[in-house]
């Protein structure tokens, strides 16, 4: 059997740019690093000299490059210059690492910078599978960055803008942020569509990368690889984002960690009931299922017959959360009880979605029931995230769309609502049988 590899790659003089960052040697340095087989790098290179920027954006008074494509305020990313343009008007130019001081130490540029942003990487299920394992692959070297004193030394990051990318991180690297609550490290830099100016603001806050076409240049940055799986698991097909099995395991670990979390205290810490996670998209602008009220009545009554309980979990909106006036509504607190549900779940229902990515979190035997698209690549995501983690998986397609993943309602098709309820019994069934099995086995 052949090996997968994991690891971290180093790349000297650098180039990152677009809203994948995607690394490369610009100038007659010419070499691009594709991180991601899907990344679209129209979006990401830099296919002219400069990036066009009108006179009035470019400034060395007050609020220099305002309107570029720079942290804010911040030269440490960049060792361009300003040019001109046929016309005469200001231009920023492009860095050219083939050109001039190619070393630690030179006047502008980061030093050392750890990449934890890539492809997509502010979606929540490319964040989860692939951002997380990222971290996880390099997290000495994480550790490193923040503690050199060097100010040019960097971790770059999706934007917080997200809770959840704020949240996990605090989860896994706390060093990262001044306390608990508190403003993130000037070593942390965010990439990545902003939805606001953070220009005006206190020298404490973080540097943001507003623009769509981020630019930086890096003296030395490490990065993370892995061999992704040939095929989709069966049936079968091309494979698609899928993270390998062994790294995967390594990050739930991690997670689990983290949070406290780990297979005897999930077991120790179980309610008598059963518990049921269903995964819901009403607030979502695509896949709300048609039949998802019935459904939830259905799913109801099951819980009620079964001595199970029926939680409902929406991304960005966990009603599990407590609901008292002081309660708290930080990103960690949500992370944290993210992870905590699932990895009490003992069957997860939704339609394709990210929130299905919370099943990394779940335990070995926990039935997912994915009511998903046949025949896409896509539709391979979440059957490889229960293969890779000992999870039961069902699918149960919907009704075929032109629209596919972009359609704004999604319907289950004939005698698809009896099977996500039967299937929904038998894991209940299943794990009921393997409560009792560890109860005779604690017993003995």
């Amino acid at each position: 059997s052949t090996s997968t590899y994991m690891g971290t790659v180093v790349l000297e003089n650098v180039v990152l740019s677009g809203r994948d960052a995607v690394p490369s040697g610009h100038g007659s340095n010419c070499h691009v690093y594709v991180p991601h087989r899907y990344v679209d790098l129209s979006n990401n290179l830099p296919m002219v000299t400069s990036w066009e920027t009108s006179a009035m954006g470019i400034t060395m008074d007050d609020n220099p490059f305002w309107s570029t494509y720079l942290p804010e305020n911040d030269s440490r990313a960049f060792n361009g210059e300003i040019g001109k343009d046929p016309v005469g008007n200001d231009i920023l130019l492009i860095p050219d690492p083939s050109k001039g001081r190619k070393r630690i130490g030179d006047e502008k540029g980061f030093d050392i910078a750890v990449l934890l942003t890539g492809y997509a990487a502010q979606n929540y299920y490319h964040f989860i599978t692939e951002v997380l394992p990222s971290l996880v692959l390099m997290k000495a070297r994480i550790r490193d960055v923040l503690k050199s004193e060097n100010a040019r030394d960097v971790v770059i990051v999706p934007n917080m803008q997200h809770e959840f990318v704020e949240g996990f991180l605090r989860l896994m690297i706390p060093e990262a942020f001044a306390e608990e609550g508190g403003t993130s490290s000037t070593k942390v830099v965010q990439w990545g569509l902003d939805k606001k100016s953070n220009l005006g603001e206190s020298n404490n806050s973080t540097m943001k990368f507003a623009s769509p076409h981020p630019i930086t240049f890096v003296h030395r940055l490490y990065a993370a690889a892995w061999d992704q799986p040939e095929q989709a698991p069966p049936p079968g097909g091309p494979a698609h984002c899928l993270t390998p099995q062994p790294l995967l395991l390594k990050m739930q670990s991690a997670v689990w960690e983290a949070s406290g979390i780990s297979a005897s205290t999930i077991s120790r810490g179980r309610s008598s009931k059963l518990k049921i996670v269903y995964c819901s998209r009403s607030s979502s602008p695509t896949r709300k299922l048609k039949e998802e009220n019935e459904l939830l009545s259905r799913l109801e009554k099951v819980a009620s017959s079964m001595n199970a309980e029926l939680s409902i979990f929406e991304k960005g909106n966990n009603e599990n959360a407590e609901e008292d006036v002081g309660a708290d509504s930080s990103p960690l607190h949500f992370v944290k009880s993210t992870i905590e549900l699932f990895s009490s779940a003992d069957v997860v229902v939704g339609v394709h979605g990210a929130s299905l990515a919370n099943i990394v979190f779940s335990e070995v035997g926990t039935t997912v029931v994915e009511m998903g698209l046949e025949g896409l690549p896509q539709a391979s995501h979440y059957r490889h995230l229960s293969q890779s983690l000992g999870l039961e998986h069902v699918d149960v397609f919907l009704m075929k769309d032109s629209r596919s993943l972009g359609a704004t309602e999604v319907q289950l098709r004939l005698g698809g609502m009896n099977e996500v309820v039967g299937a929904v019994v038998e894991g209940l069934d299943n794990a009921s049988k393997r409560r009792m099995m560890e109860q005779q086995h604690m017993e003995l």
